[in-house]
């Protein structure tokens, strides 16, 4: 998730944003949303498989 705050202009961005995203990390899958004008990540949803 780190990786997707790297935005150079930051909130003067006006591009698209990359959508909706999901990182898997061995029992976790976290789905979220990078806000690049408002630089930030907004957390939609955490599993948990175990």
């Amino acid at each position: 998730m780190r990786d997707s705050t790297v935005f150079l202009d930051g909130a003067s961005y006006t591009g698209p944003g990359p959508g909706l995203r999901t990182e898997t990390r061995g029992r976790a899958m976290i789905t979220y949303l990078t806000d690049v004008r408002g630089e930030r990540i907004v957390v939609v949803q955490v599993s948990w498989f175990g």
